[in-house]
Parts: C-alpha cells; sequence; structure tokens
C-alpha cells in the first residue's frame, strides 16, 4: 500500500460509513463479500458498528489485506446505489496488491468462532470470571481476530500519522516468547472484556461451568505483549505446553477504566489518559457529555497532545476538561452539567462551524501559519462560552471576538503569552488566554 496514501484512504473510509453505513444492505453485501471469499466477516461488521477503528490497523499484510477487500466490498455495494465515492480505491494500492486481492478467495471455509464456549468457569465477581486456556486456545483465538484492540481500554498507546496502536515493544515481546518456550515464564492473567452495550449475548452456566458467548466485541485490555508473545511461541513449538489464566469480564468502557485504574496500582497508565477517566470529578462527567453528542468539537479532541501533534485532532480531553473546570461553576448538579455540557456543544459546534476551513475542511495546513486552532486556544474557547451562556447576541460576539484576535503564528503576542506551538502551558499562560478571550 502506498503508505503517504493510507491514512488519506482511513479517513475516506470513515467519512463513508458515517454517510451510509446505517444502511444494513451496504454493511451485508460488504459482509457478504468476504463469506465469499472464505474470510471472517466479523472485522468488516466491527467497522461498520464502530468498534474496530481503521486507525488500529497497522502496515502488516493481513491488515492491508482486509483494508482492500474493505475498500473493494464497499465500492461495489455503493455501485450498486449508482454511487461513485469510492471508484478511486485502487489508487490506494500497489499493482502487486491488486493483482493479489482482487479474486483472492481462502481454499477453506473460515472458522465460525461463534457461539464460544469458555470451559471451568468461576464466577468471581459479577459479570467476571476467571477461567485457563492453552497456548493453542489463545492462539485460535488470536487468528480469527476477535481480539480487537480497543484504544479507549488501554493504558496508553502509540499515536503516529498512519495509526493508532498499542505501544509494543518488541524486545519485550520476544522475551516473554523465548522465557515460553524455555520453561520460565510464569503464566500471569490475559483480561478480557466482553463490551458492555446491550447487544453482547452471554450466557453463564455455574452447574456445568461453562461460559458461553453468543454475540459479542471482545476487547484484550491486559495482556497484549502476552498474546503477541503467545503466537511467536506457537510458530516456533506447535505443541507448546502452556495454559494461561485469563480473566473475563462483561463491562462498559467506564467500568473498564475502573479496573484500569486499579490495574495501575502496578502498572501506571498513561496519566494524560487517566486523567479524563476520574469520574469522580465534575468536569469529566461534562466532557462526557459532550464526547457523546459526536459534535465538531468531539470529532477532535482527543485523549493525549500525541495525536494533536501526528495532525490526527487539534485538541486534548485534559485541556477542555481542565477549561471547564477553570471557567463553569455549579457543575455538582446533573442537571446543570448536561446544560453546560449541551451548551459548549452548540457553542462549539457554530465556532467551528462558521470557520470551517481553520477547524474541519483544512485544519492541518491552516495551522501552518496560525494559532487559531491550536490545541491552547481551547482554553480561551471554552473561557469564552461560559461568559456568553445565556447572551442573547453570543454568535454576533462570538465572531466580532475571532475576527478581532490576530491567530498569526509570527505575533509577538503569543510569545509574550507563553503560547508557543504545541507545547504545554502552565496555569500564568493559561490564566491569560482566559482573561484575553473574555474581554468582550
Amino acid at each position: 500500500m502506498f503508505t503517504d496514501k493510507e491514512q488519506q484512504l482511513k479517513g475516506k473510509l470513515k467519512n463513508i460509513i458515517k454517510e451510509f453505513g446505517y444502511d444494513n444492505t451496504t454493511k451485508q453485501f460488504v459482509m457478504d463479500e468476504f463469506k465469499l471469499r472464505n474470510l471472517n466477516s466479523l472485522r468488516a461488521a466491527w467497522v461498520f458498528s464502530e468498534n474496530l477503528d481503521l486507525d488500529t490497523l497497522t502496515e502488516v499484510e493481513e491488515d492491508i489485506q482486509f483494508l482492500f477487500i474493505f475498500s473493494f466490498a464497499l465500492n461495489k455495494a455503493l455501485k450498486e446505489k449508482d454511487i461513485n465515492t469510492l471508484n478511486d480505491y485502487q489508487n490506494y494500492f500497489t499493482k502487486v496488491e491488486i493483482d493479489q486481492w482482487e479474486n483472492y478467495k481462502e481454499q477453506e471455509e473460515s472458522e465460525d468462532i461463534f457461539p464460544l464456549t469458555f470451559k471451568g468457569v468461576t464466577e468471581i465477581y459479577p459479570n467476571y470470571w476467571q477461567t485457563t486456556l492453552t497456548a493453542q486456545e489463545v492462539e485460535r483465538l488470536n487468528k480469527a481476530n476477535i481480539l480487537i484492540y480497543n484504544p479507549n481500554t488501554q493504558r496508553g498507546y502509540r499515536v503516529t500519522k498512519k495509526n493508532i496502536g498499542i505501544d509494543v515493544n518488541p524486545k519485550k515481546v520476544e522475551e516473554i516468547s523465548e522465557r515460553m518456550l524455555s520453561g520460565e515464564q510464569i503464566p500471569d492473567d490475559l483480561k478480557l472484556n466482553i463490551l458492555k452495550t446491550g447487544e453482547e449475548k452471554i450466557f453463564f452456566n455455574p452447574k456445568s461451568k461453562t461460559l458461553t458467548i453468543s454475540e459479542g466485541i471482545i476487547n484484550i485490555f491486559d495482556g497484549f505483549h502476552r498474546k503477541s508473545a503467545n503466537s511467536i511461541a506457537i510458530s516456533k513449538n506447535p505443541d507448546l505446553e502452556f495454559v494461561w489464566p485469563i480473566k473475563i469480564c462483561n463491562f462498559t468502557e467506564i467500568k473498564t477504566h475502573d479496573f484500569m485504574t486499579q490495574i495501575n496500582k502496578q502498572s501506571p497508565i498513561n496519566l494524560d489518559v487517566l486523567i479524563t477517566k476520574d469520574y469522580s470529578k465534575n468536569e469529566n462527567l461534562v466532557l462526557d457529555k459532550i464526547i457523546d453528542s459526536k459534535g465538531d468539537l468531539a470529532n477532535v479532541m482527543k485523549d493525549t497532545d500525541s495525536f494533536v501533534k501526528s495532525d490526527r485532532g487539534l485538541t486534548t480531553k485534559p485541556i477542555i476538561a481542565e477549561a471547564i473546570k477553570n471557567n463553569y461553576t455549579e457543575l455538582e448538579s446533573a442537571m446543570n452539567r448536561d446544560d453546560i455540557a449541551n451548551w459548549i456543544v452548540e457553542f462549539t459546534n457554530y465556532l467551528m462551524g462558521v470557520y470551517s476551513d481553520e477547524f474541519i475542511v483544512n485544519p492541518y495546513e491552516v495551522k501552518k501559519t496560525s494559532y487559531i486552532n491550536n490545541l491552547n486556544m481551547f482554553y480561551g474557547y471554552i473561557a469564552l462560552s461560559s461568559i456568553l451562556k445565556d447572551n442573547n447576541n453570543w454568535k454576533e460576539i462570538l465572531k466580532q471576538k475571532i475576527e478581532s484576535i490576530d491567530f498569526d503564528i509570527n505575533n509577538p503576542m503569543w510569545r509574550e503569552l507563553g503560547v508557543i506551538k504545541e507545547n504545554k502551558i502552565g496555569k500564568p499562560t493559561r490564566h491569560k488566554l482566559y482573561k484575553l478571550f473574555k474581554e468582550v
């Protein structure tokens, strides 16, 4: 695949799915294409339900092949409806890849992994079970692509312009695999979460000690290095005798975050990721409502500034949460939190809609010469929203304020304030920004 075009294709596919993904006939057409090729269609289904983020796909051949076949199938499905949005999908792949995969078909049908039954299961807490799996059984699940990587249930992750992935240490993976092969590795828990969405189908039978999953999204949220090491070890010794303890839970993402915090006492979570997962803080509850809105602000705020530096976002969740905490009062009431969240969504949708080139259409080109969408400028926008709330003329005042500020990166005012590129800013600079934006 042409590496410089990979992110373009992923972005294009995401936009198409947002526009047409609700159509079950399109989804079924794509899944049927995978089945016709004797390939597992689960990953395709999860892309449509947004349980598999395309950005987590890497440069490995298996992922590139999936991208090609998914694009091929989606284009066929759209053309059935006289939609030519994806006609150029071949331009993103090399001729070798097109020749190799255009008519690709596995010789044997893919294994239908569901219903998946775990044996010897004990419930140790409501919706939390433990059992064991052999190294071969873990690899079977891995090969079936049902152990999904979900950045929202990880301690930390690696962000580049190409993808979002687990921060894998190859030396650590190799070391674990060698220890498994030599008999030195002491088995420790792999933790799986059957994501609680209301659509999963799980049945635990305490008499037979079986846990059956008929449908569900399975995230591996602790043990990615060990899973990868297991694959290497099995490839070197298919008859390896090794048994993994397995913990299986059926939690929401929020409850999984709580579990991650507990685990963090042993293995620290990236602080930027952890800070907005503390739901005892009212500003984080407001932040969650903003995220759920799927508005323009939600689309551009990310967990860490690594996303911003990689042109995958414009600001961070900790910045928005901090700005809410500093500029809004009366956050104790759920009604007030909902009201504030809805207002910030309305305010930022308007701001980013009026200045769409700067925030939506061409933000990463704009930020080369302007600070209007600098990650720290969002401190100011939240501050401005706080003083315009309940003002009938807020739209006009907002535009006047934005037009009155010279956002040019060469404007010496920014350095005087302490805003330098995408560097993190301290409390004094934050309050200077608050003052600048509140002067209306």
